[in-house]
């Protein structure tokens, strides 16, 4: 059987795991209310909106052969996007019919709602896969091996890795929204706050970083219209507990932020606007958004010690098309996806989310 039907019998899976009537979804529901640290709307928000249950023809092609083939796969699994589980199998099952998974020790338990639901899947058998977890992965030459992580994490994996092994690491990274002069603030600001809610931000595409064109006027009027379309989002979903850690985290970038430009902090979230960057601040991963009012020139200089860790460029304006803010930031970050605003959090199923290694 090919890979795309081992990727289709895990897709019939997770659909499960999106639907609140099945017992897989209740299950999973239960799991992650009392564990996952997000509150009970944004788990439910997770599984119903951000699980990958439907792909293309064509974006199954993509998949596949960017997957490329081998007789064993081994996941390393992290913590810090509860429904990531499900991208990381259809990787491991598209690239492999055997596939070995070591769940996170800081998972949240649906790592293994999942991973017992494909052990018993009819449909993944037939399609000829199968999968198992174990304590520890033990790779052979001309195997591969998928890791999530931290990047030192992940350089530690590889390096304990026997010759022979094709290693393929997804590290760590965060997603940076353009906003140019003559976008729909407005509409820009909502689509925004709905890719910072999933997850709490916590993903590696979640936008965490804005840059804003138009000049003091737009920048001001953008950050308060952010701000309350997060207020909005948060009545809806609110965030889930943080962490003292965090907490001061966030307690010292609003009191940078206010120092250097403005903080304008809401219920559950806060936007900082800097509209005279000479750097740009990457603030906690708790629905904290940056935003950085520059010229396209100033572009390449801000994003010089940030555009390895951009995993996508979220465009308010036409992606055929982008502005001049738009079009530096993607230069300079020429490995990172391009989505519109609002579906940051909803790539395609066209292989990993991250285009920066592989």
């Amino acid at each position: 059987m090919s890979g795309r039907e081992r990727v289709m019998a895990v897709m019939a899976v997770a659909r499960r795991l999106a639907d609140a009537a099945d017992p897989l979804g209740l299950e999973a529901r239960a799991v992650l209310d009392a564990s996952s640290g997000l509150s009970p709307a944004g788990a439910r928000l997770a599984l119903e909106r951000h699980v990958e249950v439907e792909a293309s023809p064509v974006d199954l092609d993509a998949l596949v052969a960017w997957a490329g083939e081998a007789e064993r796969c081994h996941v390393v699994l992290s913590a810090n996007v509860c429904t990531a589980v499900v991208r990381a199998l259809a990787l491991a099952v598209a690239t492999a019919p055997e596939v070995y998974v070591r769940p996170s020790r800081r998972d949240p338990g649906l790592s293994d709602v999942f991973l017992g639901a494909l052990e018993r899947s009819p449909e993944l058998a037939r399609a000829g896969g199968r999968v198992a977890r174990v304590a520890d992965v033990a790779p052979r030459a001309g195997d591969v091996v998928h890791a999530y992580g931290r990047d030192e994490s992940l350089a530690a994996i590889r390096s304990a890795l026997p010759e022979g092994v094709v290693f393929r690491g997804h590290g760590a990274g965060f997603g940076l929204a353009v906003v140019e002069a003559g976008d729909a603030i407005d509409e820009a600001a909502r689509a925004l706050a709905d890719d910072v809610v999933p997850f709490d931000q916590r993903g590696c595409l979640s936008p965490r970083v804005a840059l804003v064109g138009g000049g003091v006027e737009v920048g001001d009027r953008f950050a308060r219209q952010l701000s309350a379309a997060l207020e909005e989002r948060g009545r809806e979903v609110p965030r889930g507990p943080i962490d003292a850690a965090t907490r001061a985290e966030l307690a010292r970038y609003v009191a940078l932020l206010e120092a250097v430009g403005m903080a304008l902090r809401g219920t559950h979230h806060v936007v900082g606007l800097d509209l005279a960057p000479i750097r740009l601040e990457l603030p906690p991963a708790a629905r904290a958004v940056h935003l950085a009012g520059v010229d396209p020139g100033d572009v390449p200089t801000l994003m010089r010690g940030l555009a390895r860790a951009v995993t996508t460029v979220g465009l308010a304006g036409s992606l055929d098309a982008p502005g001049p803010i738009g079009r530096a930031v993607i230069a300079s970050a020429p490995r990172a996806r391009v989505a519109k605003l609002g579906w940051l959090q909803r790539p395609p199923l066209d292989g990993p989310v991250d285009r920066r290694g592989g």
